[in-house]
């Protein structure tokens, strides 16, 4: 199955012919769901994220800290900000300035959706797969269970870096043979680890290793070394990303160190069995749905992948040195999403469904390519047809009720696995004389494309939840856009209809960026342990109803009120979050309460603003605006604040007792707080930054100031890596250009002709 070289422009045909399949196959949810790529954590927490990224750096600035949202305010230790991502810093500006959230963000994906197939697709190429084939691999790739009714869907930043991820294999083969410089893989490689994601950051070293052990095996000590150093630059990088999480962690709700198995969001090999059905719904529980089978063809991979029956296991045998590195990633790929739902900080090992399905499908296209035997047998036959019936039958197991559904898509693959055995015993397809790779490709294109309408016809929606955020951003831009100061929301906004009655008066999680009122209650990838314990804060920023009264509580360190401990001026009152049967769900911790919470009368210097009859704001009589400044001080002790900035705060001290005194601020105790004239304190009431004032400080300057832990190491590793290999790309520039400029010869002498 060998084309010829393409030409150029041939060779653009077969990247457009890839990038039109997988558009139009990505527009294919939209039929029946036009909200699809706008879900779950993309409304929550990514569009949020983004287009306060994108305002901070349209101001100036690249947000590292931001004490006035206290638990979800450390974005350097949450890593996915895009702090040293020029990729997700463009997408945060193109964010900022669209009127429209569900069409900026639909196009992005998409967008996306295509980049990752085309990357696939020249990834195959790479392989010396024949383009048809490789245009197979580049549209089914995306089109992957978890990558689209997950990744795509909701969690964006595993599909950014999915869609990365073979563009920096097939560069670092490249580099590693020495046919293109390093700088081309060390970016694309940089580009993935610094999203943040962790299962990108995992699938990047594995594609090192597999190319650098593929390099060891071979003898080949060149190309092992420019893989290491690759590699070598890429851990730099990761360290500035990851580290501040990894010494943030012992203050965070994140902080375990556990191995346990509850198969929350956890594969099995009876799952991947079923893999080759695009209706086939796996075991997979999880709290986005009830029962122990994910609603959505979670583990699907590709229909056509029992062709590898049709395969000369003689031929595969001897081309297998060749690939060694797609088959050492695809037993990491398959070892990793086989592991305990949960291993430390890593959650939900299906998250690496898209690269298993990646090499997967590689490998099948790969060998298809090289390794087909000449006349599949009809036993071949029966191992490719036994292998989808298998796969119905386990489909059908696992969820009984989509019967009609798996088995229409189990004929369809077998339908198409008849037809291109026929085709490749010699016998002639009325397909204009295609070769047999394009006859392959065309089948299994046309039989994609209609098992992807079945696939989005009986699964409209990804399986996660829906708050459904308005699309048009100037509706959460008008929430609360007249109140001044520092907010609180009492409630939970998910007790309300999801509806835009319910966002036009309050917001939940990370859409409270796009509100210009200071609200606290933000999406938090980590949490602080403590301070959430104190205000029961749930992830998406909602809390318990009994927090209402837990405000006007006197504190038992500082005899203040939790409220003023706060810097708190307005409470808005979510009021159904108060009435009796509340259930336990996803969105507030399994917490449930069977009894109403009464509201209780507005206190003594606050005022009740509004009040709708479901929701109300309280506001002080007199606002106190300290929220990330002082806030209390140990009797005896007088300090007066002098500057304030998100990241700094500076005092002078009046009066010190003779035992030295105690400070406290409005800011979470976050690892990376250093304090001069002073000593960092214990925190006071248990998630207050705490200052201890020496007893001769008075008429002194005391300041604190917040550089994430790990910064200035990390700073540095990543300049030695990215400045490292910027300086090897130009040395490398210089050789090869040194190598293709011939020596200047001495002129020929004109001959004298002999004359007789």
């Amino acid at each position: 199955m060998h084309d010829s070289e393409d030409a150029p422009a041939r060779s653009l045909f077969w990247v457009l012919l890839t990038a039109l399949g997988v558009l139009l196959l990505s527009l294919v949810p939209l039929i029946w769901t036009p909200r699809f790529y706008f879900w779950d954590d993309t409304e929550n927490g990514a569009y949020g994220v983004w287009y306060h990224l994108g305002q901070s750096l349209l101001s100036g600035t690249v947000p590292i800290l931001n004490p006035q949202v206290w638990s979800s305010g450390n974005y350097a230790a949450e890593g996915q900000w895009g702090t040293w991502n020029p990729l997700v810093m463009l997408i945060g500006v193109i964010v900022y300035l669209a009127p429209d959230a569900v069409v900026v963000t639909t196009s992005l994906k998409i967008a996306f959706l295509v980049i990752g197939g085309v990357g696939c697709y020249l990834l195959s190429r790479s392989f010396k797969v024949p383009p048809a084939l490789a245009v197979v691999a580049g549209v089914a790739s995306p089109l992957n269970g978890f990558t689209i009714f997950f990744d795509a869907p909701s969690w964006v930043t595993g599909q950014i870096a999915w869609a990365v991820v073979p563009y920096f294999w097939m560069l670092l083969k490249m580099a590693a043979e020495g046919r293109r410089s390093p700088l081309w893989a060390f970016l694309a490689g940089y580009l993935v680890v610094t999203i943040g994601y962790v299962a990108g950051t995992v699938a990047v070293g594995f594609v090192l290793l597999a190319v650098g052990v593929d390099a060891l095996l071979k003898r080949r000590w060149g190309t092992a070394w420019r893989t290491a150093a690759i590699g070598f630059g890429l851990v730099l990088v990761a360290v500035v990303v990851y580290l501040p999480g990894v010494l943030s962690a012992a203050v965070t709700t994140r902080s375990t160190t556990a191995i346990a198995n509850d198969d929350f969001m956890g594969t099995d090999l009876s799952g991947l069995l079923s893999s080759t059905i695009a209706t086939a719904y796996p075991m997979m529980p999880s709290w986005w749905w009830g029962g122990f089978s994910a609603p959505a063809p979670a583990l699907y991979i590709a229909w056509f992948l029992p062709l590898v029956a049709f395969l000369s296991w003689r031929r595969i045998r001897a081309y297998a040195p060749q690939i060694r590195d797609i088959l050492f990633f695809a037993a990491l790929s398959l070892m990793f999403v086989l592991l305990p739902s949960t291993v430390g900080p890593l959650r939900y090992p299906a998250r690496f469904m898209p690269y298993l399905a990646l090499v997967c499908i590689l490998l099948c296209v790969v060998l298809l390519s090289h390794a087909l035997a000449k006349h599949p047998s009809k036993l071949s036959l029966l191992g490719a047809t036994g292998a989808i019936a298998f796969g119905v039958y386990g489909g059908w197991a696992q969820y009984p009720d989509r019967y009609l559904a798996i088995f229409l898509a189990g004929v369809l693959a077998i339908a198409a696995i008849c037809v291109l055995w026929w085709r490749m015993r010699g016998n002639t397809l009325r397909l204009d004389k295609l070769s047999m790779a394009s006859s392959v490709a065309v089948v299994c294109l046309g039989v994609t494309f209609g098992t992807t309408l079945l696939q989005f016809r009986t699964t409209a929606v990804s399986p996660l939840s829906d708050p459904a955020v308005p699309a048009d951003t100037s509706i959460p831009k008008s929430v609360l856009a007249g109140v001044r100061g520092e907010v609180l929301v009492v409630g939970d906004p998910l007790d309300y209809p999801q509806d835009e009655s319910t966002w036009s008066r309050t917001l939940m999680a990370n859409t409270w960026y796009l509100s210009p009122a200071s609200v606290l209650n933000r999406y938090q990838l980590i949490g602080h342990t403590q301070y959430n314990k104190a205000l029961c804060l749930r992830y998406l920023g909602g809390t318990c109803a009994e927090l209402l009264d837990r405000l006007f509580e006197q504190r038992e360190e500082t005899g203040m009120l939790l409220v003023d401990e706060l810097g708190i001026d307005n409470i808005q009152i979510l009021k159904k979050s108060f009435d009796g049967n509340q259930r336990p769900a996803a969105s507030n911790n399994y917490i449930g309460r069977q009894d109403a919470v009464p509201v209780r009368s507005v206190p003594a210097g606050w005022h009740q603003a509004s009040d709708d009859g479901e929701i109300a704001l309280w506001s002080r009589d007199v606002p106190v605006g300290s929220s990330g400044g002082l806030v209390w001080t140990s009797a005896g002790t007088k300090l007066t604040e002098t500057a304030r900035s998100a990241t700094e705060v500076t005092l002078r001290v009046d009066q010190v007792p003779a035992g030295g005194g105690r400070a406290a601020f409005a800011r979470l105790p976050w690892p990376g707080y250093q304090v001069r004239g002073g000593d960092m304190g214990s925190p006071v009431d248990g998630f207050l930054l705490a200052v201890d004032v020496p007893a001769d400080a008075a008429g002194d300057t005391v300041s604190i100031a917040f550089t994430p832990p790990g910064w200035a190491a990390g700073v540095a590793l990543w300049s030695v890596g990215v400045g490292g290999t910027l300086l090897w790309a130009a040395l490398d520039f210089v050789a090869a250009r040194r190598r293709r400029t011939p020596e200047l010869a001495a002129p020929e002498e004109t001959p004298v002709p002999i004359r007789p």
